[in-house]
């Protein structure tokens, strides 16, 4: 048997040089080392800058690309992210945490009998999982800085960082805006991209990070877009910074705060806090957005970056020899930090089609984009649910409840009034940002879960008990660990190694 030598090396082009296109980048140069990478990036456009916060893919992320844990936190003023705190989201639970963390399956008939257990007491899961650290802004001792994998960043400052790693794992830069996208005209691919500075770049393949322009994937009339806005409201949002907490201390989590016309986050880093509202624009007007940010803040807002945005993704994420990655490709409101964790997923994934890729290859990218679409149902999914309230008190609360329900949020609602969570209620490709205990924090704050039917299933099957000896040693656990104060450690680390 002959076995043919291919020795041709993929080359990429990446027009964008934000979160997405220097994640994408690092990510393509740990798994293609001998490829040429080239990222097209203006100085005079900038990054939007609104997300700061990671899901726990994270971790995984900073292994694959060997960047080291500390040297990150300090380059980028990094603080640990151990959950989200919703505010004023029901009538039923005025405030809980998306946080998850010891779950247990009792005998594995796939049950999570743990929180069975807690629903059958009306005990929240997060208060029962997860360290009391949460709610003193205190992290654990042991294993430190790696006791989390989710962080805040200051989203200025990451992207120096990464793009000092790659100028390091020789990722060429082309300073430029670009000007015309060539494509082959038998089969539409792009073979180079010119900017208005006379540089021409070529590449085999290219990844459109250029954020809400989606420069090449207008280029090449590639828009059809796959609108959520049948299920969400929200459509626009304002940013702005506010100092630390006068205490000095910050918190290891996000704040999600219900507002009249739609929800305002925080996010601490080192520094200061990043801020913002998301809103729906037939409730309240961009002035209007200000003033109440400003009651509900404190602060005194000046020049807020504003945007507008239709909350969906590409019905081809991947067409020809492009894919859109980041805001090019999806975007959806920012209430889980959703926008860096999909970037993640989406290089990820598209990695194994590119290590065999043949531009005359079209099933490939037909799967992919199927795949795709199931990772966005799954972010819609989470989202609407945050949704699912019983708050009447607004005109945008009472016209969201008569929003329509997307059908894997509906089944998984008609499930759950009918028995517990189990782990095989979340179709899992391993790509889907949230699993069953994910959407089980959330669900049981907006008040989803039947009781009723989590004392039957513990009488059934007989496993009670072990339910709650199971939480019996989460609670010991949450309490029996060495603490120290979230800022504290911060500072030490920087104080140990203050140069990156």
């Amino acid at each position: 048997m002959i076995t043919k030598n291919f020795t041709h090396q993929l080359s990429f082009g990446i027009v964008g040089s934000g979160t997405a296109g220097l994640i994408s980048a690092l990510l393509l140069r740990k798994a293609f080392p001998m490829s040429e990478i080239t990222v097209i990036s203006s100085t005079e456009i900038g990054i939007v800058g609104v997300g700061e916060g990671s899901t726990e893919h994270w971790s995984e992320f900073m292994k694959n690309c060997d960047i080291d844990l500390e040297e990150m936190i300090i380059a980028s003023n990094a603080t640990h992210k151990y959950g989200i705190r919703y505010e004023g989201w029901t009538e039923k639970t005025p405030r809980y945490f998306h946080s998850v963390g010891g779950i247990d399956e009792i005998f594995g008939w796939g049950i999570h009998a743990t929180y069975a257990s807690m629903l059958e007491n009306e005990k929240l899961f997060t208060n029962n999982t997860t360290s009391i650290g949460l709610v003193r802004n205190q992290i654990r001792v042991m294993g430190l800085h790696r006791s989390t994998n989710q962080f805040h960043f200051d989203t200025f400052k990451l992207n120096e960082y990464f793009t000092h790693l790659c100028f390091k794992r020789s990722i060429k830069f082309v300073e430029g805006k670009v000007s015309k996208v060539s494509q082959n005209s038998e089969n539409g691919n792009i073979y180079s991209v010119s900017t208005e500075e006379g540089n021409i770049v070529e590449a085999d393949f290219w990844l459109d990070a250029s954020g809400f322009k989606r420069v090449l994937m207008n280029a090449i009339g590639n828009t059809k877009w796959n609108s959520f806005s049948k299920y969400l409201l929200s459509d626009s949002a304002i940013a702005f910074p506010t100092e630390s907490d006068p205490s000095g201390q910050i918190r290891p989590y996000t704040r999600a705060m219900a507002m009249d016309s739609g929800w305002m986050w925080e996010i601490p880093t080192q520094e200061r806090r990043g801020n913002g509202y998301v809103y729906c624009s037939d409730f309240i007007t961009d002035e209007q957005a200000v003033k109440e940010a400003e009651e509900k803040s404190g602060y005194k807002i000046t020049n807020p970056r504003s945007f507008k945005f239709d909350a969906g993704y590409l019905d081809e994420t991947w067409k020809g020899n492009c894919a859109a990655v980041g805001l090019a490709s999806s975007f959806v409101e920012p209430l889980e930090a959703t926008s860096i964790g999909s970037t993640i997923q989406q290089i990820k994934m598209l990695i194994p089609y590119m290590a065999a890729y043949d531009s005359s290859y079209t099933k490939s990218q037909k799967h992919f984009n199927k795949s795709f679409s199931e990772v966005m149902r799954n972010i819609l999914t989470m989202i609407r649910l945050h949704y699912y309230s019983d708050r009447q008190d607004t005109p945008f609360w009472k016209a969201m409840s008569d929003m329509p329900i997307n059908h894997e949020l509906q089944e998984l609602l008609d499930l759950w009034s009918e028995r517990p969570p189990t782990r095989s209620d979340v179709p899992h490709l391993h790509m889907e940002l949230f699993m069953t205990p994910h959407l089980a924090h959330v669900a049981q704050g907006q008040n989803v879960f039947s009781t009723e039917s989590a004392t039957r299933v513990l009488d059934r099957l007989n496993i009670r008990k072990e339910a709650e000896n199971a939480v019996a040693q989460m609670r010991e656990e949450r309490h029996n660990h060495e603490l120290i104060d979230h800022a504290e450690a911060l500072r030490k680390l920087s104080t140990i190694d203050g140069e990156w």
